[in-house]
């Protein structure tokens, strides 16, 4: 088996749940084969030790990446950026954020969510606010959320005239947001009308 076979196992376990067998089977293709991982695989081991809590894994993931030079990859330094947001890591999230060369805006997104997963809403709004790409839909959902942390209704607001003008309404994650913001704001008819 080659590289590509390897990754379609690993991958597929990680999209489907299965992180530990994703995880037994990136061993078992380091211990018995002389195929060398990509950064395809790192990708998806990352994402499986984010999911399933294991630091210590996700931490060896990230020094084989960097031992192999499969680090500078954007993708890797985004999976690590998640990562470390899901096990409550953000100093080490900022770290990696601030080494990409070439972050885009899925390095901006993974940022400000792991922000906002910690409970950092005000650090995920400022970020927020020096983005350097137009934002899509995850950025626009996760930053609603982060109003709502933060109680901002009238930014909150700002954000939901964005979404109609840029034709982001039928995003279910985007109208989950609006409609989870103006039912914390006590405006419950408008989260009835958005939904």
């Amino acid at each position: 088996m080659d590289t590509a076979c390897w990754n379609a196992v690993i991958v597929g376990c990680t999209q489907n749940g299965y992180y530990l067998d994703s995880l037994r089977t990136f061993n078992l293709m380091r211990r018995e084969t002389q195929v060398s991982h990509d950064s395809i695989t790192l990708v998806s081991v990352i994402s499986a030790c984010g999911n399933f809590e294991l630091f210590l894994e996700g931490q060896r993931s990230h020094g084989l990446a960097v031992k192999t030079l499969v680090d500078a990859d954007i993708r890797v330094q985004n999976a690590l950026i998640s990562m470390c947001g899901k096990l409550g890591e953000v100093h080490s999230a900022h770290l990696v954020f601030n080494f990409c060369n070439n972050r885009n805006l899925c390095s901006w997104n993974c940022m400000i969510s792991a922000l906002s997963q910690n409970n950092d809403a005000k650090e995920a709004l400022a970020l927020f606010r020096s983005l350097d790409f137009e934002p899509n839909e995850t950025t626009i959902a996760t930053i609603i959320s982060v109003c709502t942390q933060l109680g901002l209704a009238g930014f909150g607001k700002q954000i939901h005239g964005y979404v109609f003008r840029f034709q982001f309404p039928t995003n279910s994650f985007v109208i989950a947001a609006l409609v989870d913001s103006y039912n914390n704001s006590g405006r419950l008819e408008r989260a009835a009308t958005v939904f």
